[in-house]
């Protein structure tokens, strides 16, 4: 998380307690939830094109993330970084449905593949940081909204796959009736589970570090401080 990456100098910009660290990152995972919830009840994924949707959040994303480096403190940084988990919500889970619907028959694949570049891109503000790319805080948040744009033009541009599916019609709740289906049950259910391990890992990850001495500064200590402080970093 971009806010991660640059814990240290918003402790000596807002005074802000690894706490108040944690509630920002806090703040972009419940955007996400309602963001997801919100796509999900409504079947807006089923009736515009997934390239559509991925390209239109991603831009709003790097616009929320870019104001909250605008922002004068906790209290406003913490609506945008609520709005930027909001517009992740239709980059994230729709980006699943859209490489899938490239290669459907090497699913697994190319959702590894695409894990694999979330887990990149999530580092990649920690990665600016470190080569003091920006001499400010706010350059690593710009950066980051700046690759965001990129890839919104990338995925315009590449548009769906020849197996996307034909558009539906707006249909409120729909999504609730696949829970009658065991085997969707079961696979849901196993999805929810499995973002427990992956962030708590990556929180406890800098805490790890900073404890063997790898990194002896004073951002590693205090970065491991927020993430335990918000597990969800």
């Amino acid at each position: 998380m971009e806010a991660n990456a640059v814990a240290d100098s918003l402790h000596a910009a807002w005074g802000l307690t690894p706490l108040e660290l944690g509630h920002l990152t806090s703040a972009v995972q419940l955007g996400f939830i309602s963001g997801t919830l919100g796509i999900s009840l409504s079947g807006l994924a089923d009736r515009f094109s997934a390239s559509r949707i991925f390209a239109v959040c991603a831009v709003l994303a790097a616009l929320a993330n870019a104001a909250f480096a605008l922002s004068g403190g906790l209290s406003s940084a913490l609506l945008f970084r609520f709005f930027t988990g909001v517009a992740l919500a239709g980059v994230y889970p729709i980006g699943m449905k859209l490489v899938v619907s490239w290669a459907p028959e090497k699913a697994g694949n190319v959702l590894g593949w695409l894990v694999g570049m979330l887990v990149i891109g999530s580092g990649l503000p920690h990665l600016v940081r470190g080569m003091d790319v920006s001499a400010t805080w706010q350059g690593v948040i710009y950066s980051a909204s700046a690759l965001a744009l990129v890839a919104a033009a990338m995925v315009w541009w590449l548009g769906d796959g020849p197996h996307h599916g034909k558009s539906r019609r707006l249909q409120w709740g729909g999504v609730l009736q696949s829970y009658r289906l065991p085997a969707f049950r079961a696979a849901s259910f196993g999805y929810f589970g499995h973002m427990w391990e992956l962030y708590a890992f990556w929180a406890v990850m800098p805490l790890l570090i900073a404890h063997l001495g790898v990194v002896e500064d004073g951002h590693a200590v205090y970065l491991a401080a927020a993430s335990v402080a918000s597990p969800a970093a």
